[in-house]
């Protein structure tokens, strides 16, 4: 039986493969919309950084964005768009069946 090859980084999402744009999508995944300063509070990145990714983010269409005015003034909040939860998803799973092989491969045991 041949072995089946293990995806390469070409193949995985490149703009999901970034660090930091990698963990906005999962804190959003994960929590739902966000303010840009609890995101900043919750990831440890710069303004700069967040404003930057999430930009690019939003011109893939992974993320929206809208201006709303609270008590305490106004706050942009993110969203994950379904076109990025659909990227996220499908990236997630593509690096769980990575890791299946890999540990499947360097264990001997055969994935379940």
């Amino acid at each position: 039986m041949s072995e089946e090859r293990l995806l390469t980084p070409k193949e995985l999402d490149p703009e999901l493969m970034n660090p930091k744009r990698f963990s906005i999508v999962t804190y959003l995944y994960v929590f739902g919309p966000k303010t840009m300063a609890e995101l900043v509070r919750a990831l440890g990145l710069t303004w700069g950084d967040l404003d930057s990714n999430i930009r690019r983010l939003k011109e893939k269409g992974y993320v929206s964005t809208r201006r709303q005015l609270t008590i305490r003034g106004p706050r942009v909040f993110v969203e994950l768009t379904e076109k990025g939860r659909r990227a996220y998803e499908d990236l997630a799973y593509k690096l769980n069946k990575i890791t299946r092989k890999y540990i499947a491969r360097e264990t001997g045991v055969s994935e379940t």
